[in-house]
């Protein structure tokens, strides 16, 4: 039997209270002191060990001017013994815009959940991203995950320093031609265009307040692409329920695709619903293909680890 949410509730307060949820053990954190590389600090009324993880990088408003990371702006990990299993993770990392999609392919690949990415700037000097993960499992393999994200940090920095990756306005003619025919055979359904671009939606439902809603009330899946046949750019978003979204995420990272933001659109809704924002450049049909195979994987037609078939690979130049 479902327990009601309140009623969970209850029930998880009062397992606390008597003690059923387990401190994290000293020898445990000093465990993940060693494997996360900073010290951590116990918080006894949530027995919960927290990591803070301040990014100077991302504190820079101008070039002699930074912002104190007391504000918020760092990356930080929480461990917490569990009930059913020896600990869950939550956290977020604090990201540059050209660590966005590396450091989320490279938690998924660690077995972490990845839950949001929002754009956390405060000023339009350096953009800032968040993104919020999830694990369970034990202590010392979600803090080699969460490790394995922050390396992920250091190397794109590495390789690029301080300047930011071209990550920007693609270049595409000015005015859009392109031809709905191939991407109708491969996407295996109709779009239209308008202007010269060409978009298809699939709708699904949900139910909110009680009332039934769909794709016209915000409900669908939408692709819209631009530019040329061999140069063009697809803008759009997937809406997944959260049995779907880790293998559409996987799916869309093994493509290439990036991801701009996963986020919720609505309160209250049954199923609920996570949007997923994307973009990504290459010809026309290389994108309807890399697209087609993420709803594939999506409705279980396929599986992950088809992805390196010679039919789908990664569009050129944006492969991890």
């Amino acid at each position: 039997m479902q327990l009601s949410t309140p009623y969970s509730i209850l029930m998880i307060l009062a397992l606390m209270s008597t003690g059923a949820v387990a401190q994290v053990p000293a020898e445990q954190q000093h465990a993940i002191d060693r494997i996360v590389g900073a010290r951590g600090t116990y918080i006894a009324d949530d027995r919960a060990y927290r990591i803070i993880l301040p990014r100077e990088a991302a504190t820079i408003v101008q070039d002699y001017q930074t912002l104190s990371p007391n504000l918020g702006l760092n990356s930080w990990v929480t461990f917490s013994s569990a009930i059913h299993l020896e600990a869950i993770l939550a956290g977020q990392f604090l990201l540059l815009e050209d660590e966005v999609n590396p450091v989320l392919a490279t938690a998924l690949d660690s077995g972490l959940e990845v839950t949001g990415l929002a754009a956390s700037s405060l000023f339009d000097e350096r953009p800032v991203f968040t993104l919020d993960i999830n694990g369970r499992g034990s202590f010392q393999q979600l803090a080699s995950a969460f490790r394995i994200g922050m390396d992920e940090i250091a190397k794109v920095r590495r390789a690029r320093g301080s300047r930011r990756a071209a990550t920007g306005t693609p270049s595409l003619p000015l005015d859009s031609s392109i031809d709905s025919r191939p991407l109708d055979a491969a996407l295996s359904m109709r779009g239209t265009i308008n202007g010269g671009a060409y978009r298809v939606a699939i709708g699904r439902r949900a139910v909110v307040h009680g009332e039934l809603i769909g794709r016209e009330m915000g409900v669908s899946t939408w692709f819209s692409f631009a530019g040329a046949n061999d140069r063009a750019v697809v803008y759009g978003e997937f809406v997944e329920d959260k049995d779907d979204l880790q293998k559409v995420l996987r799916a869309l990272t093994s493509k290439g695709i990036r991801v701009a933001s996963i986020r919720n659109h609505m309160i209250g809704e049954e199923p609920q619903l996570v949007f997923v924002r994307f973009w990504s450049q290459g010809t026309a049909l290389e994108l309807a293909k890399a697209l087609r195979y993420v709803l594939d994987v999506e409705v279980g037609a396929i599986s992950l680890p088809d992805a390196e078939e010679d039919e789908f690979q990664s569009i050129p130049g944006f492969g991890r």
